[in-house]
């Protein structure tokens, strides 16, 4: 029957190949066909297509399709940002926080509750990072997603409070993971391809003899590895941000961070036992970028003491106050779930969460409020609906709010609205557009390709300015660039007097590292272009020297535009 099989596959797919560019309902027609001329009574799932696909492939049969790849593939828009998500939770830990929301169960980090996909995930893989990663890696590549360019999201407890050595064995476990997956295929004997947990005794015992010997030597091999890593974001608490923890993230390859202003008003965070304020988030947030760091908020609608009111002038807070302006945006609406103080507090009848149709309608606004600089990447937790107590159930409240909005004609703007994603825009009709704007005391400039007619982004730049540099470089920092600004300075030397570029990303359907663009923006030179721009707007502001946070797969791309390494950022001097 394996024969048999192979033949009608090979018939399907070859025919398709050989005529690209039909709908999807015109390959259904041609599988129907197929099926008919075989008398195929159960017609063969997607991963079986996949798998046939990619050996033909393999054995140069047929050329690689990315129009048949995108047409075959299961949950596609999990790799129509340009990359692959993947979340890693860490072990439980103590948490330094006592806020009244966040449950507690036993063994699990701070505010995760047992029945979350992320948690079983995790647990099901006994907590190891290359456990999870090995695992989900094959589960994407078995449901046809290229797995090349990685973004890793650490979640879990507030990653700062962990100790020393667990952060560095998870961060060095987690480039040996992408380094060993491949040779982890073919030494390994799979036990079920579409499984999240085909790993096994054998295979934690087989990766405990392939491990690097340093993390500094399991970063460079990544740098070569087919998976690589692209991103990396932890989550931590604003109040544990300083010099020293920045310097430390950034050793470990950390890109982004995540961090939890939760409300702009002090009176509320301190009713919910937030133990922060303002003033830490925002002198978190500006440190962070002067570093180049990437900033996420968090924020939650329906805190203990808060109103819809309230939330409005909270979120609008955080765009209109400079010192805030994140780069990207969480919305988590409270929900009261079991094992917190929360839930004795509602209870007793001294809290109640906003129903679903108010829940709707503030969302709405606040989503209205996001600018084009931002990207909202969630308003809603992945929480099943059995372990909510009290709250939204609508786990499709995007949706819901999207649709509220489409209706009364209000366009989103922020970031991860005009992604191409899987729309049709021509790469030809990109125009260069620049946006500048204040944010936590320095000048940043936006920088993005986008279509003239919709302004749907193909790829963006974000370059940041601090104030007017010297004539020479071996000048002294400014008096206002003491205390914990200094000390970043004096951990990070190669950043003084620098003009920054703290991101630069291509959308649309990930591409291999080495697959040249064809229509929708991958690798058809946009990235080049704006650094090219971001490098004369320096120069036209009086800077001699850029510099760039790249993962450590990326550098290579940077050395091709004469940047070089100095410690963990790529950096050029500019003529």
């Amino acid at each position: 029957m394996t024969d048999l099989k192979n033949q009608i596959l090979d018939e399907i797919i070859i025919e398709w190949v050989r005529n690209p560019g039909q709908s999807k309902d015109e390959f259904h027609r041609l599988k129907n066909n197929v099926y008919k001329n075989y008398d195929v009574e159960k017609p063969f799932a997607s991963i079986e297509f996949i798998s046939r696909y990619n050996e033909l492939v393999k054995n140069w049969t047929i050329i690689a399709n990315p129009e048949f790849q995108k047409l075959i593939r299961k949950r596609w828009v999990r790799s129509l940002s340009g990359v692959t998500v993947i979340s890693l939770l860490t072990k439980f830990w103590w948490c330094p926080g006592k806020c009244v929301y966040c449950p507690t169960f036993e063994w699990l980090p701070k505010s995760y509750i047992p029945n979350e996909p992320a948690v079983q995930r995790a647990e099901l893989n006994e907590f190891d990072p290359i456990l999870q990663i090995h695992n989900r890696l094959r589960a994407l590549e078995v449901t046809g997603h290229k797995i090349e360019k990685n973004d890793i999201r650490i979640i879990g407890g507030t990653w700062s409070v962990y100790p020393k050595a667990y952060q560095e064995d998870f961060i060095k476990a987690t480039y040996d993971a992408f380094n060993t997956y491949d040779e982890m295929k073919e030494n390994i004997e799979e036990t079920d391809l579409g499984s999240e947990r085909f790993a096994s005794f054998k295979l934690k015992e087989w990766y405990k003899l392939k491990l690097s010997d340093s993390l500094e030597e399991a970063k460079k091999l990544n740098e070569t590895s087919r998976c690589r890593i692209i991103w990396i974001a932890i989550e931590t608490r604003p109040d544990w941000i300083n010099p020293e923890e920045i310097a430390r993230l950034r050793r470990y390859g950390v890109t982004r961070v995540e961090i939890w202003y939760q409300s702009t008003f002090d009176e509320i965070n301190e009713l919910n036992k937030r133990w922060h304020g303002n003033k830490e988030s925002t002198y978190a947030t500006k440190l962070l970028k002067n570093a180049w760091i990437k900033v996420v908020a968090h924020m939650m609608p329906n805190l203990l003491g808060s109103t819809p009111e309230k939330d409005k002038e909270s979120l609008a807070r955080v765009f209109d106050d400079q010192a805030f302006r994140p780069d990207e945006l969480k919305i988590y609406p409270m929900v009261v779930t079991d094992k917190s103080e929360l839930t004795e507090i509602w209870r007793n009848g001294w809290f109640q969460p906003y129903d679903d149709e108010t829940l709707i309608d503030l969302t709405a606004e606040l989503e209205a409020m996001i600018p084009e600089y931002m990207r909202l990447n969630r308003t809603y937790r992945d929480i099943p609906a059995s372990e909510i107590l009290a709250g939204s159930h609508v786990s499709n409240l995007r949706q819901i709010v999207e649709a509220k909005l489409k209706k009364k004609w209000i366009h989103l703007v922020d970031i991860r609205h005009r992604e191409i994603k899987d729309k049709i825009n021509i790469a030809a009709n990109a125009t260069m557009n620049i946006f500048d704007y204040e944010a936590s005391d320095w000048k940043e400039f936006f920088m993005t390709f986008e279509d003239k007619e919709d302004r749907t982004i193909f790829s963006l730049l974000r370059l940041r300015l601090p104030f007017t540099p010297p004539a020479s470089l071996d000048a002294q920092l400014p008096p206002q660039w003491g205390g914990l600004e200094g000390e970043l300075y004096s951990l990070l030397p190669e950043l003084k007097w620098a003009a920054l570029i703290r991101e630069i990303h291509t959308f649309w359907d990930q591409l291999s590292i080495w697959e040249a663009g064809s229509t929708f923006g991958q690798h058809l030179g946009f990235g080049k272009k704006l650094i090219e721009k971001a490098e004369e707007i320096a120069i036209e502001n009086g800077y001699k020297k850029m510099a760039v946070i790249a993962g450590v797969w990326v550098r290579w791309y940077y050395e091709k535009r004469w940047y070089k390494l100095e410690w963990e950022y790529m950096v050029k001097y500019l003529t």
